[in-house]
């Protein structure tokens, strides 16, 4: 009886230790799952985090560059060499068609005052170009005027980056008579050698021999910049769009006094 008695008291022992480690078990898979639910959401955040970051520090580089190329711009067309026939300062303003050696978009080819540099071949005037490069990016190419070999001493700045293309708008300002008949556009001569007045213009041809009175700029940046390297595929595009007033122009812009 005795026997028996402590038997059941064994059993019962060793049902009560299995019973225990069976719970623990139990309670340590629900921690084990908890904990996992909870790193997932905390992982999860700081990649969202991440993205978010990622995502700013894009925007803020591509205003950053559309503020700096604008900036860039603006200062160069703000010291364009004029058509002032009575100095002897070299005038040129004009677009070239895309070329197959230099770019598959239009150039701008202009003259500006570069001012004081250390170098002097590019102090005060120098030839510039405008154009979008064979690598996509909206370059400035620079030349000194007053040198026997200007390609050899070129400058290149580079702009903007993943560049599909540029287009260029020219406008020739009404010429004034009199006060009677302040705004009067005027028909083209021959040969192109006068621009039709108060018109927009996607070409400005070198027998111009003048500066327009407004240019705009639109540049058309790839915003899945792989399809634009590998010219596969859709490119899709924003356009930015920039407009500069030529205050060395000579064509300036007058505005009737009457209403």
């Amino acid at each position: 009886m005795l026997l028996n008695k402590g038997r059941a008291r064994e059993f019962s022992s060793e049902f009560v230790k299995h019973r225990k480690q069976y719970f623990t078990l139990l309670e340590t898979l629900i921690a084990m799952l908890l904990l996992s639910l909870l790193l997932t959401l905390i992982f999860g955040f700081f990649r969202e985090l991440s993205l978010i970051d990622t995502w700013t520090e894009e925007r803020e580089k591509e205003s950053f560059q559309m503020r700096y190329t604008e900036t860039r711009l603006n200062y160069l067309f703000q010291r364009l060499v004029n058509e002032n026939q009575g100095t002897i300062r070299r005038f040129y303003f004009y677009t070239q068609p895309p070329d197959d050696h230099i770019s598959n978009a239009p150039s701008l080819i202009f003259t500006f005052n570069n001012e004081t540099r250390a170098n002097p071949n590019f102090s005060t005037d120098i030839l510039a170009r405008l154009y979008v490069d064979q690598q996509h990016r909206l370059a400035l190419a620079m030349w000194p005027i007053y040198s026997d070999k200007p390609y050899q001493e070129m400058q290149k700045e580079i702009l903007l980056e993943n560049v599909e293309s540029i287009n260029f708008d020219f406008y020739a300002a009404p010429e004034r008579f009199s006060n009677i008949h302040p705004i009067n556009p005027m028909q083209p001569y021959p040969e192109k050698k006068t621009p039709e007045k108060n018109q927009w213009h996607q070409e400005w041809f070198k027998t111009y021999s003048q500066m327009p009175s407004i240019l705009r700029l639109e540049v058309d940046v790839a915003t899945n910049p792989q399809a634009l390297n590998k010219r596969a595929g859709k490119i899709e595009t924003k356009t930015l769009k920039f407009a500069f007033v030529l205050p060395s122009s000579q064509n300036y812009i007058f505005y009737s006094s009457e209403g």
